[in-house]
């Protein structure tokens, strides 16, 4: 016991009784533990990488932070003794306390000394080993000391010597430098790019591997780019794998954690959580961050768009409730307001509304009469009448509409004609980067 402690509980006088019950522990013995000891010249090196932190708010953000590479070396085994000491007045006060205290070992325990996760010594036992149950050897009267029971106990304990903790950088975008002194110094480029680029000033990215991108139905594939004329050999030789690519990063791919973020022309990027696929290493599945995809267009049921005077925003959505084909789907009794794109048109004959013609029943508004739409189109039920709300062979505007059930949203593209998913395309080189 440390004797300023001593002194303090007996209140600095040898005339003060100890008070019972007293539990007092201690550290009996400390030895060199050899036969635990293993490769003392091992070092095990970790690499840790935070998440990024906002500077305002002080919340982690879904980026990636500072990384840290920690090696750590072996430590040293020892075996420490320790004893508790139980000072009562009475059996039965000992009985209880000793009943409180020995259950816990059958006969060891698990504790954990550390809750950081880099401490491989964070996990010891504690093992009771011996216990003396009275201090007196024959029973004595009230003239004698406070009775005591002691227990030992036996704990593995580690001597670690201080890890060597440092920064490590991530390469996630290769930036050529547009000040050169000749085109001759840009790599990979097409000598007309090249010199185009000298000439504007303009800096240029450069994607891992001058690979395009080819992004289709939640995947990604990588492809030969066009101006890449040094890869278009070893392409042929397997080049497009994702490992290879992987590999050319110090950083460790995690995936469902990794990013590969896509620019859209209008300057936005759009955030996918990728992992590849097991089956197949040229193709990376993706799992899109929602929040990152372009603003849906509003639609209101009059068939206007935001912006039109007569826009009406309590009607206007800019989602769907389905996608289908009107030849092989029955809505049913529809719900009011219920939107749907069809992939083929309805009533597109020449024979409509002509004389005894007669559309699906499906089809048809609650007068019987029939409904008309072209195929792409979206369509809503008012209760009484099917209507469209999006015409397209009238537009010519750009839209994005997401489908509710699947949560996948679509891009209307009127050059094509055609809906696809909003993020599917090709990606040139330097449009596309990966965060690991």
């Amino acid at each position: 016991m440390n004797r300023q402690v001593s002194q303090i509980l007996k209140k600095n006088t040898e005339n003060t009784i100890p008070n019972a019950p007293f539990i007092a522990c201690y550290i009996k013995d400390i030895q060199y533990d050899p036969s635990r000891t293993q490769s003392p010249t091992f070092t095990s090196t970790a690499n840790i990488r935070e998440r990024a932190v906002d500077p305002t708010t002080g919340e982690l953000l879904t980026t990636q932070g500072k990384n840290y590479s920690v090696e750590r070396h072996m430590p040293t085994p020892y075996l420490a003794t320790l004893t508790t000491d139980i000072w009562t007045s009475n059996t039965d006060q000992k009985l209880q306390l000793f009943e409180q205290i020995a259950w816990l070992f059958n006969p060891s325990m698990e504790l954990q000394t550390s809750d950081n996760f880099l401490d491989w010594t964070g996990i010891s036992v504690l093992t009771l080993k011996n216990l003396r149950w009275s201090s007196r050897t024959i029973p004595q009267g009230a003239s004698q000391d406070i009775d005591i029971l002691s227990i030992d106990f036996e704990t593995q304990v580690w001597i670690s010597p201080p890890a060597l903790v440092s920064k490590m950088g991530v390469i996630t975008k290769i930036i050529a430098s547009a000040a050169v002194n000749n085109v001759g110094d840009y790599v990979n480029l097409d000598a007309d790019i090249a010199a185009e680029i000298e000439s504007s000033g303009i800096p240029t990215v450069i994607s891992p591997g001058e690979f395009d991108l080819l992004v289709m139905d939640n995947t990604a594939q990588l492809l030969t780019s066009a101006t890449a004329s040094d890869f278009v050999e070893s392409s042929r030789l397997g080049m497009n794998s994702w490992l290879r690519i992987l590999d050319l990063y110090p950083g460790s791919f995690r995936p469902g954690l990794s990013q590969l973020r896509l620019i859209k022309p209008d300057g936005n990027e759009i955030v996918a959580y990728i992992s590849l696929n097991p089956t197949d290493d040229t193709s990376m599945s993706l799992n899109f961050d929602a929040d990152t995809l372009s603003s849906n267009t509003l639609i209101d049921n009059g068939s206007r768009i935001s912006g039109d005077p007569a826009f009406d925003p309590a009607t206007a959505r800019g989602t769907i409730d389905a996608i289908i084909n009107p030849e092989t789907f029955n809505p049913g009794v529809a719900r009011v307001g219920v939107r749907y794109l069809v992939l083929e048109g309805i009533n597109q004959v020449a024979e409509y509304g002509g004389p005894g013609y007669s559309g699906p029943v499906a089809w048809k508004n609650s007068d019987s009469t029939d409904f008309q739409c072209h195929e792409n189109s979206i369509i809503s039920w008012n209760g009484t009448h099917w209507y469209t709300v999006f015409n397209s062979a009238k537009t010519s505007d750009v839209i994005y509409i997401t489908n509710a059930y699947t949560g996948v949203q679509y891009k209307w593209d009127p050059q094509t004609t055609q809906w696809s998913k909003s993020f599917e395309g090709i990606y040139p080189v330097a449009t596309w980067r990966l965060v690991l």
